[in-house]
């Protein structure tokens, strides 16, 4: 099943002021119209010299053959306030320790004692939208709502309404002048240079922080347990030395799962969502599929690599609109990829977004084909040309997690309700940190009897 294309690429790119604007509004306004279809785009000359790089062989070589010339500065900035040392914004030893000493929490055979938290959080949604009569709902705010239950019940367990609503405010507020963060960050603008939103980013990061720090010493209260993310985490150690995380790194990585955990999620399911209920084919080809694995029970451990079209869907949903649209890197030291010489200061910009839709590397690349990951053609797509939880030594940490989670909620909810879109235009995807629908995701539920 064939989709239509969303955002093109916009031309002619916007220049000075408009430029400004543009990344303040939405940063996939300002990807040239070159990276959809070539391997490298270079704008030097400027003061924050930019290159663009969509070839899976240089993503490669930045990410993993030549990782050591390249920091992740860009997203420390945006982030470190918030997020401290932890997993996603240390760097070398100080990320390699903390990176070896989680990795055993997120194994998928672990993992799969949480698909009961899944399936009973996805249903308390459907529960929420039933006695509606059809009412069109605020998706991507009910889903946000369900991913963030799902990390409460499964990270720090006993997080009530109230700390959950906490984190979900703060985020929204800091989110508002999400686009100067990223203006200022991309044009490497002092830190200390004053920014729309700044001050107020500063308190929402004291808020959320304080209350995960609270909901850890209270869990640290109860008796101990061996059944949530928060323990293992705990009882972590660095393989080679035996060191645990003190409590400021805890903080930092169990905000960063929150955040990450349940943010990037969210967005998966609800453009999934949206992608199924403009195409009733293949909304209509996954419900009988999780009829024919469950026999109408509720979704468990062992249903979910049975459940391929629903996968499918779902990969190709993050293609076309991957969580995180964007990564970058700055160039620490001069060196060359392929013909192309970096300087060093260079920001190399890796635009997933756009990549997931090159003309060059994707047949029909605006539309909507789950058929392309069937398992047969998804081995033949190169490791560096799909990345919905980036590559390289820091792919995401969560991404089992995450695909298990989205598999399971996405097929409870299809076994209970149906989707329409109640949109009167197509949502934009907005690039800020994650990629969201501006002005929401209004959806027609109707749950079934």
């Amino acid at each position: 099943m064939s989709f239509p294309p969303h955002v093109a690429p916009r031309v002619p790119r916007p220049r000075g002021l408009a430029l400004v604007a543009a990344l303040v509004r939405n940063s996939l306004e300002v990807l040239p119209a070159a990276v959809y279809r070539e391997d490298f785009v270079a704008t030097p000359g400027t003061r924050a010299p930019r290159a663009w790089v969509t070839s899976p062989a240089l993503i490669k070589s930045v990410l993993l053959d030549q990782r050591d010339k390249f920091r992740k500065l860009t997203q420390i900035r945006l982030l470190g306030p918030l997020l401290g040392r932890g997993i996603l914004t240390s760097e070398d030893a100080d990320w390699r320790w903390q990176r070896q000493a989680a990795a055993p929490i997120f194994r998928p055979q672990d993992l799969a004692a949480f698909v009961p938290a899944f399936v009973q959080c996805a249903e308390r949604a459907v529960e929420r939208w039933r006695g509606g009569g059809g009412a069109v709902r605020s998706m991507d705010e009910d889903i946000t709502r369900l991913t963030l239950e799902i990390v409460a019940q499964t990270l720090l367990p006993g997080g009530d309404e109230a700390f959950m609503g906490t984190l979900q405010d703060s985020v929204r507020r800091m989110q508002r002048s999400g686009g100067w963060d990223i203006l200022y960050a991309s044009m490497d603008v002092p830190r200390w240079v004053p920014r729309p939103g700044m001050r107020r980013g500063r308190v929402e990061a004291r808020i959320m922080r304080e209350a995960v720090a609270r909901r850890l010493r209270a869990h640290r209260a109860q008796p101990p347990r061996d059944d949530d993310l928060v323990a293992r985490l705990v009882a972590a150690r660095d393989p080679e030395t035996g060191r645990a995380m003190d409590e400021q790194q805890l903080v930092d990585n169990l905000l960063t799962f929150y955040l990450a955990g349940h943010e990037t999620t969210a967005k998966a399911i609800a453009w999934t969502l949206y992608l199924l209920a403009r195409s009733p084919e293949w909304s209509g080809a996954l419900v009988e599929e999780i009829e024919s694995v469950t026999g109408g029970a509720p979704v468990r451990a062992g249903h979910l690599e049975r459940l391929e079209r629903v996968q499918q869907v779902l990969k190709e949903s993050m293609r076309l609109f991957p969580p995180v649209p964007m990564m970058s890197r700055q160039a620490v030291a001069g060196t060359t990829l392929g013909a192309h010489a970096i300087a060093a200061g260079t920001s190399v910009l890796i635009p997933i977004y756009a990549i997931h839709r090159h003309a060059a590397r994707w047949e029909r690349p605006h539309e909507f084909d789950p058929a392309r990951f069937a398992p047969q053609l998804e081995r033949a797509i190169p490791r560096y040309q799909y990345m919905p939880f980036g590559a390289g030594p820091r792919i995401c940490i969560g991404m089992p997690f995450a695909m298990m989670e989205a598999t399971a909620v996405i097929a409870t909810l299809l076994q209970h309700a149906t989707f329409s879109w109640a949109g009167r235009e197509e949502p934009e995807p907005v690039a800020r940190v994650t990629l969201a629908p501006r002005g929401g995701m209004p959806m027609r539920v109707g749950v079934r009897a």
